[in-house]
């Protein structure tokens, strides 16, 4: 008698809605033509961007509360343009982007807190990992999630010698805003 109330406890919990949730995970890829990643330099004589529009990102979302559950993301670093092939050049020469061409970032954690989310992951580059977390913002725009957030990285924590000009180098930090347009069909 005991075994068979047992039996018939877990079968009842195993198969509610409140012991057991059912999530319909799926994964989408970002639109390249309307996503893009900007670093933001500082010197103390100017201060430049440069853009990567080949970003290769992919999230997979809960097909019904549409919140993300995982993103990973990739840039060459070959491919952030600062309108100037000098400054392009020698950032190359800098992060070593042939020994290390790409940079990437895959979550570890994802946490929503209105339409703000609390993202934590590795950021992979000049052959460092590095643990970040940041904040993103999301809205839906018809059948599109815009996912757009910020994050700093110091250069020294990963080894990257800084840029200098006239025998003054750039700030250590590098800022980063991106925005990814992430069809969800």
């Amino acid at each position: 008698m005991k075994s068979f109330l047992l039996g018939m406890v877990c079968s009842l919990l195993f198969f509610s809605g409140t012991a057991y949730k059912r999530v319909d995970v799926k994964t989408v890829r970002a639109d390249k033509t309307k996503s893009y990643i900007t670093y933001h330099m500082s010197h103390p004589l100017h201060n430049w961007d440069g853009t990567s529009k080949e970003v290769d990102a992919v999230i997979q979302y809960d097909a019904v509360s549409r919140h993300i559950l995982k993103v990973a993301a990739l840039a060459k670093v070959a491919s952030f343009d600062s309108k100037n092939s000098n400054r392009d050049s020698h950032m190359l020469e800098v992060t070593d982007a042939i020994k290390f061409p790409s940079v990437s970032f895959v979550s570890s954690s994802i946490v929503y807190s209105g339409s703000s989310i609390n993202v934590s992951g590795t950021l992979s580059f000049h052959g460092l990992n590095k643990n970040i977390s940041f904040t993103a913002n999301e809205q839906e725009q018809g059948s599109h999630k815009i996912v757009t957030g910020k994050f700093v990285l110091l250069l020294d924590d990963f080894k990257v010698e800084r840029p200098s000009m006239m025998m003054m180098k750039t700030d250590n930090e590098m800022k980063f805003d991106f925005v990814m347009d992430f069809p969800m069909n």
